[in-house]
């Protein structure tokens, strides 16, 4: 009986071809655009990770207690050797490279300007951050105690270019100011405006003998074989570095504002998909008491003959399941197909700035199985369940009442 009633279903649906294609392409359409939305959310969290993590940050970082909080240049990280050793044995990290911070200000012949004072090591800084990839013109810190590298920004607020010098004042590590001069090596475009306009870049041990802190360090960024393991906060990493006094934390608690994009961006797609399941919902409700009243005179018919209130039920819920399963195939291939080429081509938003994360390059939609499947889910049974409240009104219909209107 039932599987006569499925295919009763699906005949049913077809007497008003019109109605039902349109009806599916509406629906499909809403499903498409919103697999196609999570797509490129996933992309650009992919980028706001990527950008974050590979410019300058690491997937992680490792400092002495406290540091984070008050950059007090005396919290120096404690055992630095031993932490050394420990990098280079396991077997979680790809690369890492130890930076000194500081607060400075750099003087132009024209301006000053306040600045955060890193020193690089210039070995392994590349394998790490983009820094060097990000020199627009001059030449990355080769060893030599007076290179410096500036941002454009800075470069432009100091009126000053390639060769001209510079002179850095630092609040030493233990009193008293140190000043030192330095030539302008390189000038740097990262796209950040914290690190174009307020970072100063030298090689580890000028930084350190500036600060009187020579073969200390303040940080050491690291490097994870994926992206992932920086948020993954079972990693065993965190305890077997989080020793002597120092502290290892990961990408979300050093860019918490990214973080919380990322969380803001959840909860916008959770809302966006309430809305359009809600419009799904009274779209296929619509559709259905359309096609209800359209065959009032059958129903009576069916109802005077002795046909089952459940039946009728059961009936039109299947002709809802049938507009739901033809709504999923038309969604599912309008998003796969939009998301596929899409990831080719990418989307260009040309250079904006949000929560400190830069996107000058085009975003690339991902296909996420993982989370992409609750929507033509979702689709498939909400659309199927608005066939629950026509189905009832079709099954309590008076039959003489139903076959008189129907005249």
């Amino acid at each position: 009986m039932f599987i006569r009633l499925v295919k009763f279903a699906w005949k049913i649906i077809w007497r008003n071809f019109r109605r039902t294609v349109i009806t599916g392409l509406a629906v499909g359409l809403g499903l498409g655009s919103m697999m196609f939305t999570e797509g490129l959310m996933q992309g650009m969290i992919a980028h706001m990770i990527q950008t974050t993590t590979e410019s300058w940050m690491g997937d992680a970082q490792i400092h002495r207690d406290g540091f984070l909080d008050t950059r007090n240049i005396n919290l120096i990280i404690k055992r630095p050797d031993s932490t050394f050793s420990m990098l280079d044995s396991d077997s979680t990290v790809s690369c890492y490279t130890a930076r000194i911070l500081s607060p400075a200000s750099v003087t132009s012949t024209t301006e000053l300007k306040p600045v955060t004072l890193i020193g690089v090591d210039s070995e392994t800084d590349p394998d790490v951050t983009m820094l060097e990839a990000a020199i627009d013109s001059g030449y990355y810190l080769s060893g030599d105690s007076t290179e410096l590298i500036i941002g454009y920004k800075l470069a432009l607020d100091l009126n000053a270019g390639l060769g001209d010098v510079i002179v850095i004042t630092v609040a030493q590590a233990g009193s008293g100011l140190s000043s030192s001069m330095f030539f302008v090596s390189g000038i740097c475009h990262f796209g950040s405006d914290n690190l174009d306009r307020y970072s100063a870049f030298v090689n580890l041990t000028a930084a350190g003998r500036m600060l009187g802190i020579q073969g200390e360090i303040h940080e050491i960024a690291v490097k994870f074989p994926q992206v992932e393991m920086g948020a993954d906060t079972s990693l065993g990493f965190w305890n077997r570095f989080s020793v002597f006094g120092n502290n290892a934390v990961g990408w979300p608690e050093l860019a918490p504002q990214v973080n919380s994009m990322l969380n803001m961006v959840d909860m916008s797609m959770a809302i966006m998909a309430a809305i359009l399941f809600g419009l799904v919902v009274f779209g296929i409700v619509n559709s259905l008491f359309m096609s209800v009243y359209e065959r009032m005179y059958e129903f009576g018919v069916m109802k005077a003959v002795g046909t089952r209130t459940g039946t009728i039920t059961t009936m039109v819920v299947l002709e809802a399941f049938w507009i739901a399963v033809i709504s999923t195939v038309i969604g599912i291939a309008i998003g796969l197909l939009t998301i596929w080429i899409t990831s080719k081509t990418g989307i260009s938003f040309g250079e904006i700035e949000l929560s400190g994360v830069v996107f000058n390059k085009p975003i690339y939609p991902v296909l996420s199985l993982s989370r992409m499947w609750i929507y033509p889910l979702f689709t498939l049974i909400l659309t199927t369940a608005a066939g629950v409240y026509p189905g009832i009104h079709a099954g309590r219909l008076n039959p003489a009442e139903a076959m008189r209107k129907s005249l």
